[in-house]
């Protein structure tokens, strides 16, 4: 581990971080990056290493947002406890599925929120509540369920998957669906991130690295975020998802 390989891990981690802060998808950079600088590590390490960053990193992220963004704990809490239990149930049915059906599912997935996204020129760029109070709690378990299973299942693009369903199902704008979601992201997280940990996968000296320039990049990214406002996290979230069709495609068609 020289110090060259300490600080390109860092500065990965820092991009994830940056990304991650704003709509999600720093895997997109994360997983690509680890494989190149650490070939030596088997897939479980190097999920298990990236998600112990990604984890206390979208908690500073959270932090910051709810610094400055206020949210009904009636939409934050329910869609953190069912994301928890349902990313432990997703995990379950992703031993049984089959690898390359998810692959083609998730592609098809983020080919319509591209194509939503786009044509929605005014989504997320205000609040339209599309529940009665009393009905959002059962709206945000709903969410939360859905995208922790799909953490637990398939995993890539679950915190993106989660700021568009704040934005389209409960009605919150980019920004408080931003802030829902890093929350959310890490009690999806945890539930697996615990199981890999306690089975030895974290590779602590790669992890500590990662940390501190995950920790750094969502300080910087959710700062950004709450500065520039709605429209500019649209963008970034339309970005985001079309990067991740490409890498998905690629990975349906031509390996």
């Amino acid at each position: 581990m020289t110090a060259e390989l300490w600080l390109l891990t860092a500065m990965a981690g820092f991009a994830a971080g940056l990304l991650d802060s704003i709509v999600g998808g720093g895997g997109l950079i994360l997983t690509p990056a680890m494989l190149n600088l650490h070939p030596g590590l088997n897939i479980l390490q190097t999920i298990a290493t990236q998600r112990t960053s990604s984890l206390l990193g979208t908690s500073v992220a959270a932090w910051n947002y709810f610094r400055h963004v206020v949210v009904q704990r009636r939409i934050v809490l329910p869609a953190l406890a069912s994301a928890l239990a349902f990313s432990a149930i997703g995990v379950q049915f992703a031993k049984r599925a089959d690898p390359e059906l998810l692959k083609m599912a998730v592609l098809v997935v983020c080919v319509l929120l591209a194509i939503y996204t786009v044509l929605r020129k005014d989504l997320g760029q205000r609040e339209e509540r599309r529940f009665a109070p009393r009905h959002e709690a059962w709206a945000a378990v709903a969410v939360g369920g859905a995208c922790g299973f799909y953490n637990g299942l398939i995993g890539p693009g679950t915190g993106t998957l989660m700021v568009f369903a704040f934005v389209s199902v409960i009605g919150l704008d980019f920004l408080k669906s931003s802030a829902v979601s890093k929350s959310t992201n890490v009690a999806a997280d945890l539930s697996s991130w615990t199981v890999l940990a306690l089975s030895g996968y974290v590779v602590w000296l790669l992890a500590i690295p990662l940390i501190l320039g995950n920790m750094l990049g969502s300080y910087v990214g959710s700062k950004l975020a709450i500065r520039q406002g709605d429209r500019f996290i649209r963008m970034v979230f339309l970005a985001v998802v079309l990067a991740l069709v490409a890498r998905l495609a690629w990975g349906v068609f031509f390996t």
